[in-house]
Order: structure tokens, then sequence, then C-alpha cells
């Protein structure tokens, strides 16, 4: 018992403490491998760095079709990053930069896996 309660006040220790740690685009990393995949495809040690990283989402886009292996899809995943940064106005600056409307967009805080 006293094993299982010891892990478990570890685990939330890490938690805590990756809550409390900047994101890697806010300490000066790069937010440029983010744009234009979807948070379902990102790694788990991806999602772990870029925890906390502002990013922003188009509130809606239509279900583009894809190919693999010669045969059509819909893909129904319909959020795809469009900018990331360390700050919502870090965001709409790349949306701007790239002629978009940061009113069209949603913008959340990426949040680690578990």
């Amino acid at each position: 018992m006293w094993i299982r309660l010891q892990t478990e006040k570890e685990g939330l220790l890490q938690r805590t403490e990756m809550a409390g740690k900047k994101s890697n685009i806010a300490s000066g990393g790069s937010g440029q491998a983010l744009i234009g995949r979807a948070v379902e495809d990102l790694s788990l040690a991806e999602r772990l760095q870029y925890a906390g990283t502002w990013v922003a989402f188009r509130m809606y886009s239509p279900p583009q079709k894809i190919t693999r292996e010669g045969i059509e899809y819909v893909d129904v995943r319909l959020q795809r990053i469009e900018a990331a940064g360390g700050s919502v106005e870090e965001c709409a600056a790349q949306l701007r930069n790239r002629n978009l409307d940061p009113t069209e967009f949603e913008f959340f805080p990426l949040k680690p896996p578990y």
C-alpha cells in the first residue's frame, strides 16, 4: 500500500512540475515543426516538448481528400495547427504575416498528453 501511494505522489509531482515549466517555444524554441499538423499526429515526445505552447486552429475547415496507397480517403481530422508561439499575440502575428485574419482562428495552449 505504501509503495502505491509513493508512486502516485511521484506522478503528481511530475505533472505539477510539467505544468510550471515554460514551453519550448516560450523559452526560445521553434514551433515551425507544428504548423500544418493535427494534434493527434504529434508524438508523445513532441506533446511533452511543446506542452504550454499556444497554437491557432482554424474555426472551420472542410474535410479534405487524401490518397494513401492508391486509395482515396476523406481526412476527417479538421483541426490543423496554423500557428504556434509563446503567446496568443505571437500566433496572431504569424497569421497576419501569412495574410490570414486572426479572428477566424481559435487559440489554445497545447496540453501535456497525460
